[in-house]
């Protein structure tokens, strides 16, 4: 049995029917479907509403496939009363909990409160701030530049040809600089996180995204969103593991894909010594990463607690 526990409708040409076609040819028999809600995004362009309205329509038409999650944004004054509604109506968990705010943010209160007493598991982003590049004109150059700028490497054109340009050619520098956006960042503090899994040992916290799964290593480099080579030194996110029973993570998305790729030998040691914390995901993402896991060797019980066990102990199905 397979259940990818980090899924969404309508990110990266994922309709519903999409989304069943894919579960049955990868032979993965379930799947978590999370929302993505924020109600003024720092960086409007780079934003996608992915509403629990679509999921939940999704869930209807493969109710023995899907599970619907939904996080509401949280500065929101009703967001735990619009969890605790569409709990009623099948939602099994919060998430994806993927907003500008700091770990500590009184805004956090009432959805942790109400996600605790629900017992549904949040499954939340952490990002770190940087300078990203967005265009809110309707010039279709501004847009491909500022693609080119944000994205390691698109149609083949890495980044770095994109910066090169920029700095030989004033013109293109000029454009650079006007699509200069400052991104915040999302729940981007780790001592606000643990902070978070002490007071609330109740709430099931499944991580993911880049600063996240860059705390496997405490030599990250500089800026880096997705770290490279061997892990030395075991950083923050292999500590809150150990240290704090109600923390899981998923390795979906580029960032869970990069860190379980990045030092093969440190990922078999990690996965079977955090076997009943990891699950299986991809995020929408194509990249391989049963493809890989199945590659690693490792025993059938930790197969069998990544890919559905895990998952099912935190949702009840």
């Amino acid at each position: 049995m397979i259940i990818d526990s980090h899924m969404h409708v309508g990110f990266r040409g994922f309709s519903a029917d999409r989304i069943v076609e894919y579960l049955d040819r990868n032979g993965i028999d379930a799947c978590w479907l999370l929302t993505w809600e924020e109600v003024d995004p720092a960086v409007p362009q780079d934003y996608l509403h992915l509403s629990i309205e679509d999921v939940f329509e999704a869930y209807q038409k493969c109710p023995d496939r899907i599970l619907p999650m939904y996080a509401p944004d949280p500065s929101r004054p009703d967001a735990p009363e619009r969890l605790r509604h569409w709990q009623r109506q099948g939602v099994r968990g919060c998430g994806e909990l993927k907003v500008s705010l700091n770990w500590d943010s009184e805004k956090l209160d009432g959805l942790l409160r109400c996600v605790g007493e629900l017992n549904v598991p949040l499954a939340f982003h952490m990002e770190n701030h940087r300078a990203c590049y967005a265009s809110d004109s309707g010039s279709a150059a501004d847009r491909l530049f500022a693609r080119l700028l944000s994205t390691e490497r698109l149609h083949g054109i890495p980044r770095a040809v994109a910066e090169r340009a920029a700095k030989a050619c004033p013109p293109l520098g000029a454009r650079r600089e006007r699509l200069r956006r400052w991104f915040p960042g999302y729940l981007l503090d780790f001592d606000g996180l643990e902070r978070r899994l002490e007071a609330y040992p109740e709430v099931r916290f499944v991580g993911h995204g880049p600063l996240f799964w860059a705390g496997i290593s405490e030599d990250v480099q500089p800026g880096a969103q997705y770290p490279k080579g061997e892990v030395g030194r075991e950083g923050i996110t292999c500590r809150l593991l150990v240290e704090h029973d109600n923390l899981y993570a998923d390795v979906s998305g580029t960032s869970g894909f990069n860190a379980i790729t990045r030092d093969r030998p440190f990922t078999k040691r990690f996965l079977p010594r955090f076997e009943e914390k990891i699950l299986f995901g991809t995020d929408n993402f194509r990249l391989g990463q049963k493809e890989y896991l199945d590659s690693l060797g490792l025993s059938k019980r930790t197969y069998q607690r990544i890919y559905y066990e895990n998952a099912m102990g935190l949702t009840g199905r």
